[in-house]
Order: structure tokens, then sequence, then C-alpha cells
């Protein structure tokens, strides 16, 4: 197919194109979408809508965790990785032999067939990766800081019963039965029950019922990180992202009403119908679990070795195809510019999110309204043009945020203006410098909102308030990251962003990290600008 030339949208200079956006800011105008799959070679099929299937036996109305210690979740090994290498393209299955002492989730859980009420088991498998003995585990109860409600019963460590500390209703203290030495392995195991909002509330609504949709992320006792700082227990800010999670194994099993598609993290490796519909999942190395339900349709296309499937209600089919070729041309991008994408499989489904799109390890979230693609903003900027910008951006944090991972409370510069940049550069690699350099200009009117404050990008989402949160590290930070590339130059700089990712793979960078390592490759002395732009 013919390749058909790009029209370049006026610039809306106070703009809210990014992951996060604030409710009800106005929308910036992009390039348009190509009409043409990045790979012409490549083939974009429709399916038909998944069928709904009345159940011969219903969800229960009230789910009911199962019991805890009498027998394993899974007949498996947590050490046995061979659940995850289908999901993990040739480059991300080398990651494996590195990752033997990642944690590993066992998950068996039901969603009720009013899809608002969870109930099930995890068993952790944790191993001791510091230098010090450890008297107790932390997990985040994240789902009570997002207007929710977790409980948490039956604990046991090593199958021996404890008393979880819940004291604070945002964590959850595990005592271990004595010290756990460095090297040393722990199972905990424990049932939860997690009530599901049904409005989209706190945190942009991405623990939700709403609008036929679940979205359910966080919904489950999540471990939190052993650092420099010992357990890293910071209870999340009411913008920005929630978690900072070590890399991790999932093996997951849902069992939830027949009429609805479940999209889940990773990789499908079984499935049943019988009234109900079980499906278990194998996600990892990753840094979190998400899954999404409704009446979707599902529109599919092969990059290399990644299937990308964009899923949507059906009358927003048009938008989820959009979706999907924008994916399709940036996950190529990031492909070759920065690393090869680790997984056989990237998911893209939309939500009622007051976001504009959410990231996951391997499948993105865009929000609800962006798949009228026949629409404008208040504004008079086409959704479609929306919709291109926030998938490439949620596509780009596939790389900062997963599988390079940081603290995203403390500093979420390190993922949320490097992916910010990497949206730029797509539009560089795809449509040509000058449409890049448009493109560009929304940064500079998300720094207008604070008339250029000069504060610096590196600071805790907790330190920003009103608009300086979104003005500071979606504007003045991307900016920043082009400041860098301009002194190191581009090929300089693109080197160092490898090299940065291929150094800190699966684990988590800091800014010191990242200064340190930009040093290296120029050869040069970069505080004075790091000072300037990031940190004083």
């Amino acid at each position: 197919m013919k390749r058909l030339p790009v029209l370049v949208l006026s610039i809306v200079l106070f703009s809210s194109f990014a992951c996060r956006a604030m409710p009800g800011a106005p929308l910036a105008a992009m390039p348009t979408r190509s009409a043409v799959p990045a790979d012409p070679t490549a083939t974009t099929s429709e399916a038909p809508p998944a069928p709904a299937i009345t159940p011969t036996v219903e969800s229960p109305a009230t789910a009911v965790p199962p019991e805890t210690g009498a027998t394993a979740l899974f007949d498996l090994d947590p050490a046995d990785r061979t659940p995850f290498l289908a999901g993990l393209t040739e480059a991300g299955a080398e990651a494996l032999d590195g990752l033997a002492g990642a944690p590993v989730y066992h998950m068996d859980f039901t969603i009720d067939r009013n899809m608002s009420l969870i109930a099930g088991r995890q068993t952790v498998t944790y191993t001791n990766l510091e230098n010090v003995a450890l008297d107790d585990i932390y997990f985040h109860l994240h789902a009570n800081t997002l207007e929710g409600h977790i409980t948490v019963g039956n604990v046991t460590a090593d199958g021996l019963p404890v008393a979880p500390d819940t004291s604070d209703a945002g964590l959850l203290r595990v005592p271990l039965p004595s010290p756990l030495p460095p090297g040393g392995v722990v199972t905990i195991d424990m049932t939860f029950e997690t009530s599901v909002p049904t409005d989209i509330g706190r945190n942009y609504g991405v623990l939700a019922y709403f609008d036929d949709i679940l979205a359910l992320a966080h919904f489950y006792p999540m471990l939190a990180v052993y650092d420099d700082e010992g357990w890293n227990t910071a209870a999340p800010d009411i913008q920005g992202d929630l978690t900072y999670s070590d890399t991790a194994f999932y093996l997951v099993r849902v069992t939830a009403p027949s009429d609805v598609v479940l999209v889940g993290a990773g990789s499908i490796i079984e499935e049943t119908r019988a009234g109900t519909q079980t499906v278990t999942f194998a996600a990892g190395p990753a840094r979190d679990f998400y899954l999404a339900a409704g009446d979707f349709t599902v529109v599919s296309e092969t990059v290399g070795e990644t299937t990308i499937n964009s899923y949507a209600p059906p009358r927003w089919v048009e938008g989820a195809t959009q979706a999907l070729d924008v994916a399709a041309a940036a996950l190529a991008d990031y492909s070759e510019r920065l690393a090869p994408y680790p997984y056989t499989e990237l998911d893209i489904v939309t939500t009622p999110t007051s976001a504009l799109g959410i990231e996951y390890p391997g499948l993105i979230v865009g929000a609800l309204r962006m798949y009228d693609v026949d629409a404008d903003t208040a504004g008079g900027v086409p959704f479609s043009a929306i919709l291109e910008s926030t998938t490439a951006h949620e596509v780009a944090h596939q790389w900062f945020y997963n599988l390079v991972g940081n603290d995203q409370l403390d500093e979420p510069w390190l993922d949320e203006a490097v992916g910010s940049y990497s949206t730029y550069r797509y539009f560089v690699d795809r449509y040509g410098q000058d449409v890049g350099d448009n493109f560009f200009k929304t940064f500079v009117g998300r720094w207008e909102r604070v008339a250029r404050d000069p504060m610096p990008v590196g600071l805790p989402v907790a330190s920003y308030t009103g608009d300086e949160y979104g003005a500071i590290v979606y504007g003045r930070g991307p900016i920043f990251v082009r400041e860098l590339e301009d002194t190191m130059g581009r090929d300089v700089f693109d080197d160092f962003l490898r090299d940065y990712i291929r150094q800190f793979r699966w684990e988590e960078g800091t800014t010191a990290d990242f200064r340190a390592l930009a040093e290296t490759h120029c050869g040069c002395d970069l505080s004075a600008l790091f000072a300037a732009w990031v940190l004083p």
C-alpha cells in the first residue's frame, strides 16, 4: 500500500498528550497517523467480537478465597522458568539465567459475576538478595490506597502461621519465624479479598469497574522493594505512578464470567470453559501483573517475533486499529534504536481511565475517550492525533519503567521524561525531523503552564503540587533530555541510552547511574547541566 503524505497539524501549546494527564486538560494536536502499518509486509486483521456465552454455572455472587497451606497452587517448582519461555523473544529469554533469585508469584483468584469483588490466594517465593538478614517482608496493599478495599488472611511463612501487621492500611508486614539470611529463600502464602471501586476515583481509575470495563491494577498484595533505604514502603502520591517494584515472575490463574474477554499481562498458557472461564497467564520477567475485562473485539499484527493485539469495545474498532498501527511502528523503532523488545506479545486495551494512557509490562492502556477517532476535542484537536502520541509514549515505557526500572515515586523523571523524549524520537524516525520538532513544541507548552519555572525535574512526585508535576516532569523533563542529547551529540547519546538499558536491564537505575554513564560516554563533566535541570 502506498504511504500517504503526513499532514502536520497546528500545535496547541497547552497540551496534555502523555500518560497520566490530568482530567479535563486540553489536548494537543499531533501529526496524523500514517495510513499504512510500519511494516508494509505485515497484515492487520480485524477479528469479530468475542461471542457472549451464557454460562451454565455462574460465577459466585460473592467469591470465596481458596484455603492456604493444603496444596500448592501449581504443580510446579517456583524456580522453573519453563512456563515463561513461550512469552519471551529470543533476546528476552537470554535474561532468564541472570534472574534466578527474582521473586515468583503464584496466584489464583476469582472475579465475581458483578465484576467488583476479587477473592484469591497467592504464594510468593522470595529470595534474600541483600547482604543482611531480614526479619520481615513487606507488601503494599495498593487497593486500600485506590479507594477500594483489600483484606488479607491465613498468612503463613514456610508453612508456619504468622501474625501479619496491617496497622498501616497501605502495608502488610509479614514477620518471619526466624531471620532470613542472605541467599535464603522463604515462601509466603496468603488469601486476599479485594473490593473494586465502581467509579473513576483516585490515581486515574486504574482500579475500577466502570462503563462495563474492569481495570484491575495493583489489586493483590505486592512486594515492596528492599533498597539502600531498607524496605521502601513510601506511600504513593495522588498523582503519578503508585508502584516501585523489582522484576518478578507471575503465574496467574483467573476464573471469571464467560461473557467477558480477559486481557492480561503476559501470555495465556492454558484456558478452559465450564460455565465460567478459567485462564492462566505467565508473565515475566515483569514488574507487575495487570488484567482488564470487558466486551472487547481485537485486531492484531505481527512485528518480528511479537504479536500486537489491540482490544476495544466493538464500536471503537477503528480506534483500536489506529492504536495498533502506532504501536507496531513504535515497537519497531524502539527495538532498533534502543534494545529488542523482550516479549512475544504486546497488548493494548482501552478503559475509561481519566489518564490518557498507562503502562504495564507487556500491556498498555489507552483512555476510552481517545478511541472516538472521528471526533475532536473541545479545542478542535482530532482524537486520532492524541491517540498516536499517547500510544507511542506508553510503548516507550516498555523500555523505561519495565525493562529498566526506577523508583517511580522518588525519581519519576527517569521513566516519564525519558519516555516522553523517546516519543519525540518516534515522530522524528517515522515522519522526519521537522515533524518531530513540531511535536517537541508540546513539551514547551506543558512547561508554559508554570511560566517556565526552573523547578528541578528530578524531584519526588510528592514535591510537585498543582500543575507542577505535569509541567515539570513531562514538559521540562524531555526538554532537558534533548539538551543532554545536544550536549553529547545524537550518535553518542543513542549509544549511551543503549548502554544504559544493557547495564540496568531488569534492574533499577537511578539519577546518579544515568549521569555517571552519560559522562562515561561523552567523556565530559555534566555536573553543571544536571544541576541546572535535574537536581541542584
